[in-house]
């Protein structure tokens, strides 16, 4: 069966976006702008020299936000900081733990399985979400200071509302140093890219849409290190998501101790992959030699690679360069495939199915 005609990237979206990620990405600086507003009236009671480590609870794209930060400021942070993507926190969560509980929705049940774990042990919690329990709960119960997000976004869509209060209050507790400059030129940043990369911007000179009709009908395969490791797996679920398809990620330079050899079995499985390498330009010297010497190898067995590589002077705005042209990068190829890049319809009927059953604290192991 041949796969359907493309859609043409250039025409009107029209009903083919219901759910308006396309506008929502358009709208990029706008939740820049009210993100950094917002948090910046949040009352934390928490001194900074409180602040021994810190553990950011959150799944999905509440969570891949903490991934983009640590990897943003990795050489800057001033404490340990791990995304905790489970039920249970680890063992050295304590009073003097910044636990961040982030859930765009506030029903998410690994993240509220840990807001009963941090309050009970007196971490210093801040909360993030547009309601739910955790904002009936834990901030207007329990005190939690509570970041109230807009509602109404898909969760992967509101990366920027979850992104921007992440960065000021790991300034403002003293875990990274602050800059204003740098969320100045991040939000520059994002101007650029929708102006680059948005709708209006034909596909002659529009990399993402350039990128979308280069991936389509392929298996993609986004590779990162260092600041774009994170982003890389920002690109894999935004392509999941947005576009309906398996997407691989890889990181260098781990990758070039396993995951390389697998591709001598691509031609017998019958896969057709293409490679995205994200690329930093302050990468260690070693990073950008692997990266170089491994396309080599790559290569003769995949339909091609392509580089896609950061811009801007900040460690913020590199990474946010690359997360913009991966997100409008799976729209378009979602668009290509004349799929609605909205609809996530396996994931609410695996919430469905979870509601059947309560959750609630787990035994300890």
């Amino acid at each position: 069966m041949s796969a359907p005609d493309a859609h043409d990237l250039d025409a009107p979206v029209g009903d083919s976006d219901p759910l308006g990620i396309l506008a929502t990405a358009e709208a990029s600086l706008a939740h820049f702008d009210a993100a950094r507003a917002d948090v910046e009236r949040l009352e934390i009671p928490y001194p900074p020299t409180a602040v021994r480590n810190v553990a950011v609870c959150g799944m999905g794209g509440s969570a891949i936000a903490a991934d983009l930060v640590a990897g943003a400021y990795s050489e800057r942070l001033r404490v340990p900081m791990a995304t905790i993507r489970d039920y249970r926190l680890p063992g050295w969560v304590g009073e003097d733990t910044l636990v961040i509980l982030s859930s765009y929705s506030g029903t998410t049940e690994e993240t509220l399985t840990c807001a009963l774990d941090a309050t009970d042990r007196g971490a210093l919690c801040v909360a993030l979400t547009s309601g739910g329990k955790l904002a009936e709960r834990y901030g207007a119960e329990d005190g939690v200071p509570t970041l109230v997000l807009p509602g109404g976004l898909q969760p992967r869509a509101a990366l920027l509302r979850s992104l921007v209060p992440l960065v000021v209050v790991l300034e403002r507790m003293g875990v990274i140093p602050a800059h204003a400059h740098e969320l100045d030129e991040a939000r520059e940043t994002i101007a650029g890219a929708v102006a680059a990369l948005g709708p209006a911007a034909p596909t002659a000179s529009n990399p993402a849409k350039q990128l979308a009709v280069l991936l389509r009908g392929h298996l993609p395969i986004i590779w990162g290190g260092e600041l774009t490791a994170a982003v890389a797996v920002r690109w894999k679920g935004q392509i999941n998501e947005n576009a309906k398809l398996p997407a691989m990620v890889g990181v260098l330079p781990e990758l070039d101790h396993n995951e390389i050899c697998g591709f001598e079995g691509v031609a017998e499985l019958g896969l057709r992959p293409r490679v995205v390498m994200l690329r930093d330009p302050r990468h260690h010297p070693q990073i950008l030699r692997r990266m170089d010497l491994t396309r080599s190898l790559v290569e003769p067995h995949v339909a091609g690679v392509s580089d896609v590589t950061a811009e801007g002077d900040g460690a913020l705005a590199r990474m946010l360069d690359l997360v913009m042209m991966g997100d409008y990068t799976s729209i378009y190829l979602a668009l290509a495939r004349r799929v609605d890049p909205g609809a996530i319809d396996l994931i609410h009927r695996l919430k469905d199915g979870l509601a059947t059953a309560p959750f609630g604290r787990t035994a300890a192991s």
